[in-house]
């Protein structure tokens, strides 16, 4: 909704990019062209927020790594899922008071501090589909519960639902049948919070006003959420 028809243009043409790529089983190159796709995304949107849509993106710090990854086509990606997350309190938590209870790290390693060395040596996964998987969890009769902020870019819900049509567990044309029931936070207020359908041991929560981190965003529902499943 943040993009005209010029933009919405671009931006569909590198994702046709990555999905050619995705197709060929050229992942490095997807993911590649991923980051390529959200830089796009970002010049047309005045630096959206991918975590969530209503807010902009603040200005990242230099990535603190070796000269090979601060070259790689895998940094802006770095920058806009890990990097911040780095600077907040679980940081402070993680090496501050956990350390200190546990003892056993050594002074010269810090939580967080591998996060460069592990985001480079996944670069040929991000892209590769796993939804076999989740297929298998359904066959065995694990519960599996999907939940998706509102306002969520990276993971969007159009994204999740059209994955979730791509399962080949048996009882999912009788899922997809379902008509998603309103799901209030407040037993008190009106005021819907979320969406959910259920069949089975599958669960699909669509969680209102909250971007990528649900919990962060809309603690009472993620709670009440947790409470369901």
């Amino acid at each position: 909704s943040l993009l005209d028809d010029q933009g919405l243009a671009e931006v569909s043409q590198v994702a046709e990019d990555v999905l050619d790529a995705v197709n060929k089983g050229l992942y490095k190159e997807a993911t590649q062209l991923w980051g390529k796709a959200e830089m796009v995304i970002e010049q047309n949107t005045d630096g959206v927020n991918f975590y969530n849509i209503l807010t902009k993106s603040t200005p990242t710090s230099a990535v603190k790594s070796s000269l090979e990854f601060t070259q790689s086509p895998l940094v802006h990606l770095y920058q806009r899922y890990v990097r911040h997350l780095q600077q907040d309190s679980l940081s402070q938590l993680m090496n501050g008071p956990i350390r200190k209870k546990l003892k056993i790290i050594p002074e010269d390693c810090s939580w967080g501090g591998q996060s460069a060395n592990v985001f480079q040596n996944m670069e040929g996964d991000f892209m590769k589909p796993v939804i076999s998987i989740v297929d298998e969890l359904l066959e065995a009769g694990v519960n599996v519960t999907i939940y998706n902020g509102q306002l969520d870019l990276i993971v969007d819900t159009i994204g999740q639902e059209a994955w979730v049509r791509k399962l080949k567990w048996a009882d999912l044309p009788k899922f997809k049948q379902l008509k998603w029931k309103a799901v209030y936070s407040d037993p008190e207020s009106s005021e819907t919070s979320a969406f959910v359908k259920s069949y089975k041991n599958l669960a699909f929560y669509w969680i209102l006003r909250a971007g990528h981190m649900v919990p962060s965003d809309q603690g009472d529902m993620a709670l009440k959420m947790m409470r369901m499943v």
